[in-house]
C-alpha cells in the first residue's frame, strides 16, 4: 500500500501547485483599431463619410436664404367694352427666410449634427457591447477548456497509475471505473464548450473579420471613469440618453418657432406691369408680405398633438435613465459580490488542499474509503478552477460596467 500512497501524494502535489491562465490581453489602442474594423465592414459604412463629401446630402441640404421654391404669378386683364383695352402683370415671388427663421435653422443645423454624433455614438457603443461579448465568451470557455484539460491530464496520470497497480491485483477494479466516470463527464463538459467558443469566434470574424479574439481586454477607464459608483454623472454622458435629450431640444424648438410665427416666410414680389388704354403704362414694382406674429399659430390640434409626444419623449427618457441606472446598480453590486466570492474560494481551496493531504495520510490505512478521498481530490480541483473563474469573471464584469455607462472601446 506504500506504492498506492506514494502515487496518490504525487498526483496532489501536481494538482494542488498554483496555475495561471491569463494570456494577453487587448491594448486600448487594438480595442480601438478593432472597432475601426468592425464600423468599416457594415453595408452602409460610406454614410460615415463627411457630409460635404456626399452628393445625396449636398442634394438634400435646404436653402440658405429661401424658404421655399420661387413661383412666378402671370396674369392679363381685358375690356369687354373696349378690345385695345387690356393689363398684364407678370410677378417673381420670393419666399424669405425671416430673421428668426435663419437664426433656428441655424440652431436646428446644430442640433442635427449633434444627434447624428450620439447617433454614431451609440452605434458606437453597440459594436463595442458586441466585441466585448464575442472576446469574453471566448476567454471564459478558454479558461474553462483549460481547465477542464488540466483535471483531465491529472486523471489520466492517476488512472495510468492505478491501472498497473490494478492489473497486479492491489487496488480494486471499482477504483478504476470510478475514475473513469469521472473522465466521462470531463469529456461531456469539454463539447459544450468547445461550441461556445465556436460561437464566440463566429461572432468576432463577423464583427473585425479576424479569425482569433484576444484572451482577454485591457478595458481599463480614464481617470474621470473610474468611479463607477458615480452613475448619475456618468449615465449624463451616455449616448442614448443624449440622444434622446437632443431630440427633445429638437422637437421643442421646432415646435417654438411654429408657434411663433417664423416659419412663415417674407414674401418679396418683384412685378412687371402693362397697361394698354388711351395711353400705353409700364410700371415695375417691390413689395414684400411680412407676417404678423401678434398671436400663438399653432391650432389646438397641433398643440395637442405635441403634447401627446412631448409627454411621451419624456416619459421614455425617464424610463431610459431607471434602466441604465439599475443595470449599472445592479453590476456593481455583482463585482462587490465577485469579490466576496474570491476571498471565500480563496479560503476554501487552502481547506481543500488541506482535507485531501490528511486523508491522503490515512487512506492505506482503510480509515477512508476510496471514493470519499477521489470526491474530496475533485473538490479541490473544482474550487481551484472556480477560483480562476472567478478572477476572469470580474474582468468581464468590468468591461460589462463600462458598457451599462455608456463607454465605447
Amino acid at each position: 500500500m506504500s506504492v498506492v500512497k506514494s502515487c496518490i501524494k504525487i498526483c496532489l502535489l501536481t494538482a494542488l501547485s498554483s496555475s495561471s491562465f491569463f494570456g494577453y490581453a487587448a491594448s486600448t489602442h487594438q480595442l480601438h483599431h478593432l472597432l475601426k474594423i468592425s464600423k468599416s465592414r457594415l453595408p452602409n459604412a460610406s454614410a460615415e463619410a463627411p457630409v460635404v463629401a456626399d452628393e445625396r446630402a449636398q442634394q438634400l441640404s435646404s436653402s440658405s436664404w429661401l424658404m421655399g421654391l420661387p413661383s412666378i404669378s402671370l396674369s392679363h386683364l381685358g375690356s369687354l367694352d373696349n378690345g385695345n383695352s387690356y393689363e398684364q402683370e407678370v410677378s417673381l415671388n420670393l419666399p424669405l427666410k425671416s430673421p428668426g427663421a435663419y437664426d433656428s435653422d441655424s440652431q436646428i443645423k446644430q442640433l442635427s449634427q449633434a444627434i447624428g454624433n450620439q447617433q454614431q455614438a451609440l452605434q458606437n457603443l453597440y459594436l463595442s457591447g458586441l466585441i466585448r461579448q464575442s472576446i469574453w465568451d471566448y476567454r471564459l470557455a478558454s479558461v474553462k477548456l483549460a481547465q477542464l484539460e488540466r483535471k483531465r491530464t491529472l486523471l489520466d496520470k492517476l488512472h495510468q497509475q492505478q491501472k498497473r497497480l490494478t492489473d497486479v491485483g492491489e487496488l480494486p477494479v471499482a477504483n478504476l471505473l470510478l475514475l473513469e466516470r469521472e473522465q466521462v463527464d470531463i469529456d461531456l463538459q469539454q463539447i459544450q464548450l468547445k461550441q461556445q467558443q465556436a460561437e464566440a469566434v463566429s461572432l468576432f470574424y463577423r464583427l473585425t473579420g479576424q479569425q482569433l479574439p484576444p484572451e482577454s481586454i485591457d478595458d481599463e477607464p480614464s481617470a474621470e471613469q473610474r468611479q463607477v459608483s458615480e452613475f448619475d454623472n456618468q449615465l449624463a454622458q451616455h449616448p442614448l440618453w443624449q440622444l434622446q435629450r437632443l431630440q427633445q431640444q429638437q422637437a421643442r424648438l421646432l415646435i417654438e418657432r411654429q408657434q411663433a410665427g417664423t416659419q412663415a416666410p417674407w414674401t418679396l414680389s418683384l412685378t412687371a406691369k402693362r397697361t394698354a388704354d388711351q395711353l400705353d403704362d409700364n410700371q415695375l414694382g417691390l413689395g414684400i408680405t411680412v407676417p404678423l406674429g401678434v398671436s400663438s399659430a399653432l391650432s389646438q390640434s397641433e398643440l395637442a398633438s405635441w403634447q401627446q409626444t412631448n409627454q411621451e419623449q419624456l416619459l421614455q427618457s425617464d424610463r431610459t435613465y431607471l434602466q441604465l441606472k439599475t443595470q449599472a446598480e445592479k453590476l456593481a453590486k455583482q463585482q462587490e459580490t465577485l469579490g466576496q466570492q474570491q476571498r471565500l474560494l480563496k479560503q476554501g481551496l487552502s481547506l481543500s488542499r488541506t482535507i485531501t493531504e490528511e486523508l491522503a495520510k490515512v487512506k492505506d490505512q482503510n480509515q477512508v474509503s476510496y471514493e470519499i478521498w477521489l470526491r474530496r481530490y475533485m473538490d479541490a480541483l473544482d474550487t481551484e478552477s472556480r477560483l480562476a473563474l472567478n478572477r476572469v469573471s470580474q474582468q468581464q464584469l468590468h468591461s460589462q460596467q463600462l458598457q451599462a455607462l455608456g463607454i465605447s472601446l
